[in-house]
């Protein structure tokens, strides 16, 4: 539900907060005081475009903040909590831009309206009608009884995908001849290509470490014969290290014999000389091992060069040149066998679309079911709601495709959801022909419309919050008070807010609250109040005669108590029965 709304410089709303409750919420007042300036805020919140003309005049922004609490069963909303136990909207309206957050962070319009989508319905004089638009009316059919829909339809869809993952891998191997002859001679190439390369993982790194030796061979053995040559021959004017070594060796001999002690010293020499032969021994080893092999180096720089060219035709590496080489093997088996696979695939498909017949139909009758239920109880509902003769229809039809699946002797185009389209049709008055819903419906018929939707879904719609903009427009007296009762009926399951210019419509609501403007320093200021007791009879009151006049007031008072006596009735009727 929503929990809290607060208006900084939105349009005459200078900063104005509600506590919003459960039930039956409404909003009263003279018109222009901006009843319907609060809706719009709501709007704002849930991403709809909001004009800068709403920032208050002087001011820089308009702000607005909508705290959210979700009920235990809206599971989709809960994903938006994190570790909050509500959900903060904040929208900034600047001249040039606006901002909008959720739980504090940056969010887009369209996060916004999803979240709007799952949380509120609004109706009333407004564009943002759920029955102005035809694709939502499948939906609306469906979610009257999710029950028995809902089973069929998702095997539906799983078939739906089943087939369309068929009629792709057809379509592939439904080439011309030609062009798949084409594709079967680039395939075989392409595979006799790599396999004649026998390639090999890890292949790549060692050629490369192998031409990198083979390629500097000549400036090893240079360096090789250098290092040897100032070890053991040295240079001329320079001894080698090996002369050197020897003569410290027979200097420390003579210090030895005179002083016991470094023997240790000559020992540790002797075992230099000792690792300077092994090295020397080395050196030579590795010398006679080089040796310039133009041959074998040409040989790996040809297999680094096809592995480039295979790389660079078939992927980044060896590994994916392999990995591609095994694909074009399973693609090139197929299209060789593509009639024996194409006679196994439209058997597959003839059985998919038998069963997609059998489920779509019993999806059919379902919805004609549901559909013909609704329309006489829609239709009976818009009567007590002040629209005698209104006629609502919903048909649900199938289109006629070529491409599509045969289903009761004709083709017809299929879905993910079934064979159906569903439209609503819709006349206001006796003798008037039913036309499609979106295009002769008035705003104050959409509301009453959905109102009676709404009445019907009960607990099984999901969109816990309604909110009717004006939904009394045109009507008055028994009407007025059957939209009045409907209103209260349905915020025992939704949390319904209401702005309204009818007595009766107020007088049934759980929180009444008046709009009103004040002047103040030369500006107009709005404020909302809610009113109880006393002040609530004098709003009623002017609802109902412009004054407050004592007969007025009399009757004001006389709504009050028949919509507490409408509430306590409707609640015992509900209440579950004590058993003796």
């Amino acid at each position: 539900m929503l929990s809290y709304l607060r208006i900084r410089n939105f349009g005459i709303f200078q900063d104005v907060e509600l506590e919003l409750r459960p039930g039956l919420s409404v909003f009263t007042g003279e018109t222009g005081a901006g009843k319907s300036m609060i809706i719009d805020a709501v709007m704002a919140c849930l991403g709809y475009r909001t004009s800068s003309d709403v920032i208050r005049t002087g001011e820089e922004r308009a702000t607005l903040d909508l705290l959210v609490i979700p009920g235990k069963d809206d599971g989709e909303l809960r994903e938006y909590l994190g570790d909050s136990a509500e959900i903060s909207i904040q929208r900034d309206v600047l001249q040039e831009r606006s901002y909008l957050r959720i739980n504090g962070r940056i969010a887009t319009m369209a996060m916004a309206q999803s979240l709007g989508s799952r949380l509120v319905d609004i109706h009333g004089q407004q564009e943002h009608h759920s029955l102005l638009r035809p694709q939502n009316y499948l939906r609306i059919l469906d979610g009257m009884r999710r029950d028995l829909v809902e089973p069929a339809k998702s095997e539906f869809a799983r078939l739906f995908e089943e087939r369309q993952a068929i009629l792709r891998e057809m379509q592939d191997l439904r080439k011309d001849a030609d062009t798949r002859k084409r594709e079967i001679d680039l395939l075989s190439f392409q595979v006799e290509e790599i396999d004649r390369s026998r390639l090999k993982p890890g292949e790549e790194e060692v050629l490369r470490q192998e031409h990198l030796i083979l390629s500097s061979q000549k400036r090893l053995m240079e360096l090789t014969r250098e290092a040897y040559r100032k070890l053991y021959s040295g240079e001329p004017g320079v001894p080698p290290v090996f002369e050197l070594l020897g003569v410290a060796i027979s200097l420390f001999k003579k210090v030895a014999s005179t002083d016991p002690s470094a023997e240790k010293v000559c020992e540790a020499l002797d075992q230099v000389m000792f690792s300077l032969e092994s090295a020397l021994d080395a050196i030579r080893a590795y010398e006679k091992k080089l040796t310039l092999d133009p041959r074998r180096l040409k040989e790996v720089e040809e297999r680094l060069d096809l592995l480039e060219r295979l790389k660079s035709k078939y992927g980044g590496n060896v590994e994916k040149v392999l990995e591609y080489g095994a694909q074009a093997k399973k693609k090139l088996d197929t299209l060789i066998r593509a009639d024996e696979i194409l006679e196994s695939l439209d058997r597959k498909l003839r059985d998919v679309e038998a069963q997609m017949v059998s489920t779509g139909q019993k999806l059919s009758d379902r919805r004609k079911e549901i559909a013909s239920h609704m329309e006489r109880t829609v239709s009976k509902t818009l009567e007590d709601l002040g629209m005698p003769g209104a006629r609502f229809i919903v048909r649900v039809e199938r289109e006629p495709d070529p491409n599509g699946i045969c289903a009761g002797g004709e083709k017809v185009r299929v879905f993910p959801d079934g064979f159906d389209r569903v439209s609503f049709l819709f006349s206001a008055n006796p003798g008037e022909i039913p036309m499609p819903l979106h295009k002769v419906a008035s705003g104050g018929e959409l509301s009453r419309l959905m109102l009676a939707i709404k009445s019907y879904l009960e607990e099984s719609d999901p969109v816990p919050v309604l909110i009717f903009d004006e939904i009394d427009a045109g009507v008055g007296g028994k009407a007025g008070q059957a939209i009045a009762e409907k209103l209260w009926d349905l915020s025992r399951t939704h949390q319904v807010l209401c702005v309204t210019h009818l007595a009766s419509i107020a007088a049934m609501a759980d929180n009444h609250y008046v709009v009103s403007k004040f002047e103040k320093d030369g500006r107009t200021f709005a404020k909302v109040e809610l009113v109880e007791g006393e002040r609530r009879v004098r709003e009623i009151s002017r609802m109902l005669s412009g004054t407050d006049m004592e007969i007025s007031l009399e009757h004001g008072r006389e709504l009050l108590l028949s919509a507490q006596k409408y509430k306590e009735a409707q609640k015992a009727r509900s209440a579950p029965t004590k058993t003796q």
